[in-house]
């Protein structure tokens, strides 16, 4: 564990990070207190301790493989819900198909990243996510949608938006800030917020993970 420290303004980035995988975690250790120090990183082999861990003190992040030898990170993620605690989370595993991030979405989860991928990427997602953004690899298919499935989003297709509506829509569902769209794009903030704001009524959603399981729907992950 890392010695705690104290930045000027007296506030500490906390991470707790659970992974089976020794070698990972302690790379993962050192990357973050290099890049976001002054931190606090609390690191646990079994998903039981770091589930104890994450209700006694919560962290600003939680950083947890799917696939822990004691249980599966979703249920660890559904304790923590339960307990009413909205943490964010990143999610890490080495076996990715194309329905996680549309699951994982649903359960709140704010990063998901493949575990093969180079440690500067989840050193990115942490970043991201830490911003207020989300952060999901790319390299994972958007799942193909069955008949009936999830019946809490609208039926509305993407054809229901104009191409600039698309373009912004395809930004924020892969975390990108209002800012980093606008920049991108050549528009002010304010206007890429509007069509946030626009794209979300026309479609009858209420919040940015509503939207990304929406794009994943249709293609537009």
């Amino acid at each position: 564990m890392t010695a705690k420290a104290v930045s000027a303004g007296g506030s500490v980035r906390s991470f707790v990070l659970i992974d089976d995988t020794a070698t990972l975690r302690e790379l993962l250790k050192d990357a973050l207190t290099r890049r976001f120090a002054p931190c606090e990183v609390r690191d646990f082999v079994d998903g039981k301790d770091g589930l104890k861990a994450c209700i006694e003190r919560a962290p600003d992040l939680l950083i947890v493989d799917l696939y822990l030898r004691d249980t599966d990170g979703r249920d660890v993620i559904r304790e923590l819900r339960r307990q009413g605690l909205q943490l964010k989370i990143i999610v890490l595993t080495a076996h990715p198909d194309a329905g996680l991030p549309a699951e994982l979405v649903g359960l709140g989860v704010a990063g998901f990243v493949d575990k093969n991928s180079p440690l500067e990427q989840i050193e990115r997602a942490v970043q991201r996510v830490l911003e207020g953004g989300m952060f999901f690899s790319a390299a994972v298919p958007p799942p193909v949608p069955t008949v009936g499935s999830e019946p809490d989003l609208p039926r509305i297709g993407a054809e229901a938006l104009s191409e600039r509506e698309k373009e912004v829509v395809r930004m924020v569902a892969r975390g990108f800030l209002s800012k980093e769209v606008a920049d991108k794009l050549g528009l002010s903030t304010r206007t890429v917020e509007k069509h946030r704001s626009r794209i979300l009524a026309k479609l009858g959603l209420r919040d940015v993970p509503s939207l990304v399981r929406w794009c994943l729907r249709n293609g537009l992950g």
